[in-house]
Parts: structure tokens; sequence; C-alpha cells
């Protein structure tokens, strides 16, 4: 761990994530420029934390696409309930096929 205000740390910019943006405690691009990190700040043995880090990407990996994974399923209730209620061309949207082609294809992907 390294304090934000150690010599050499930069916050080059802060980064949303799907649309949600947390700055400025969110997520970030930092820059590391000749940092020194005290032992007393080592979490794991000195050169190993390339490893923890991938490590921790495992989980934070699943949480981002089960959040991705709710709101596309969110999006695509919102078209279907819209194609049942829209009417264009003398019938309701649902019954178009190409409205019909348009939403199997947005669930497939």
């Amino acid at each position: 761990l390294v304090p934000m205000d150690t010599a050499g740390v930069d916050v080059v910019r802060m980064l949303s994530v799907f649309g949600y943006d947390d700055a400025p405690h969110g997520h970030a691009e930092v820059a590391f420029h000749n940092v020194r990190v005290s032992r007393a700040n080592l979490l794991h043995e000195e050169g190993g934390g390339f490893a923890m880090a991938q490590a921790r990407l495992g989980p934070g990996r699943i949480h981002h696409c089960m959040r991705s994974i709710g709101v596309a399923e969110r999006a695509l209730a919102a078209l279907c309930a819209r194609a049942k209620t829209r009417r264009a061309f003398g019938q309701l949207l649902a019954r178009h096929g190409a409205t019909e082609q348009a939403i199997a294809w947005s669930r497939v992907e």
C-alpha cells in the first residue's frame, strides 16, 4: 500500500465503469514513477505485488460481468415492453418480423 501523497504517485484521470462515475473515490488510472515503498507497507513479500494483483482481478471481473448482465437484462425487458405497447403501420411493433428479429438478436448477443 502506498499513500496517495507519496512522491511519484500521480492520478492520471478518473475512470467511469459501465457508465458509473464515482469520482473522486472510484476507479482511476494511477501512474507510479520511481515510487519507494517502505517494508511496513508491503502486503506480501517483495516482488509479489503483481501476483497478488492478478489474484484480485478475478473477483473484480466477475463483479463487473454481473453488473453488465443485469443492465443488459433490464434493457431487453424495456425493449420488449415497449414493443408490446407501441404501434406502427397499423400493428404493435412486437408483431413486425423485423422487430422480432431485432429482439431475438439482442437476446442472443
